[in-house]
């Protein structure tokens, strides 16, 4: 019969007519999701070996989907393809700030570590980098309650032992309800029980103590959930398309990046201020990771706020935060946008300014080594910037 795959050695290169079809339109456009779509579920229906090579392709093609690296890594799971699962993580883990995939992460290192003698200190290791990098996310609440009964799970011997496990469980609850999140009134409301369960006289002063900040994070965290609202936060990075549900789109991310430069949660810990506002940005590139504009305002917020800490004489994070808005020019031009002649002359600039003449050198020879961008359009800023240096 015509519909059935052909028999014998040809059977393994049989292709359904779907995925010859996804293929075709896929040349035509490398961003049509409904293709990649019929490609994915294919995968999922395949053995790993086969699959992967389709796995491989999607995150190439998008780099900053958390569902996406989530998918390939679940495959390899399944599989018990450990290595190549913790190689997979490392590959997306720091770049792709997404919740559901450090969940997935905490998840494959309680599962497949829990038989290892260091076992407490690589899962609480685990927890504090998760909390340090997606700990503001909105959607935390599960995390910081995960690494909490995680702590109180551990066993202690003796009072030393116990009275640093109580330690270690109020660090965590009391950082907690500090950080605006959905769920953080029940978070309160634990800490208060698990407080008054140690000593019910101390408790007292430990729940005064915190309650203002709690109180303000609250607040925060309900400004917050409304901001967050109608964010289509799954969505694939994809090349602008200049449609009304884009636009809608890239005005609510906008409204957010901006709500976190409003401070307002009230402090006046700028490091604390920077860290958030560019968590919105991390959060909106992994969506809009195409649009130049946001590459670009993310990196003149670090360099503001570099600036204004070294007013204030923290050397420390200043330049932390200097080196981060490099490396944010730098992200741009090795992934999404590797030919955006704009950003180039941007990040030149921004070097040049801290004198890194090398580094603007070898970024201006990256950019005249793109073949298809027209040299003349590239060649009077280089030609200014030499002219800076040389007749300084």
């Amino acid at each position: 019969m015509s519909g059935e795959a052909p028999a014998g050695d040809q059977a393994a290169e049989y292709v359904p007519e779907k995925v010859k079809k996804a293929e075709k339109k896929l040349e035509e456009n490398p961003y049509d999701l409904d293709a990649w779509s019929i490609l994915i579920r294919e995968a999922q229906n395949q053995p790993i070996d086969k699959a992967r090579k389709t796995y491989e392709r999607l995150v190439a093609q998008f780099p900053s989907s958390g569902r996406f690296w989530k998918l390939y890594i679940e495959a390899e799971i399944k599989a018990k393809n450990y290595d190549k699962v913790e190689k997979l993580f490392q590959r997306c883990l720091m770049k792709v700030l997404h919740i559901d995939l450090w969940k997935c992460y905490l998840s494959y290192v309680r599962e497949t570590k829990g038989k290892l003698p260091s076992y407490k200190e690589k899962m609480a290791q685990a927890y504090d980098f998760a909390l340090d990098k997606i700990g503001m996310e909105i959607m935390s609440y599960q995390i910081w309650v995960d690494y909490i009964n995680f702590l109180k799970g551990v066993e202690a011997v003796g009072s030393y032992a116990e009275n640093q496990r109580i330690t270690a469980v109020r660090r965590v609850y009391q950082r907690g309800c500090v950080n605006p999140m959905i769920n953080i009134e029940q978070l309160w409301r634990d800490y208060n029980k698990y407080e008054e369960g140690i000593n019910i006289h101390l408790a007292k002063k430990m729940i005064e103590d915190r309650s203002r900040d709690y109180m303000n994070a609250r607040r925060v965290a309900k400004e917050y959930e409304t901001v967050m609202k109608g964010l289509d936060r799954n969505a694939p990075s994809v090349p602008p398309q200049n449609t009304p549900q884009e636009a809608q789109q890239v005005d609510m991310w906008k409204k957010y990046i901006q709500w976190e430069k409003s401070n307002p949660l009230r402090t006046e810990d700028q490091t604390l201020i920077t860290k958030r506002v560019m968590f919105a940005y991390e959060q909106c590139l992994l969506v809009l990771g195409h649009h130049p504009d946001i590459w670009y305002e993310a990196a003149q917020y670090l360099e503001q706020s570099s600036k204004l800490l070294a007013e204030k004489g923290d050397m420390n994070n200043a330049k932390l935060f200097s080196d981060e808005a490099a490396n944010i020019y730098e992200r741009a031009i090795s992934t999404l946008l590797k030919k955006n002649m704009l950003l180039y002359f941007a990040y030149a600039d921004y070097e040049e300014s801290r004198m890194k003449y090398e580094k603007v050198h070898s970024i201006y020879n990256r950019l005249l080594a793109i073949e298809d961008i027209d040299p003349t359009l590239t060649l009077f800023p280089v030609y200014r910037h030499y002219e800076r240096i040389l007749f300084a």
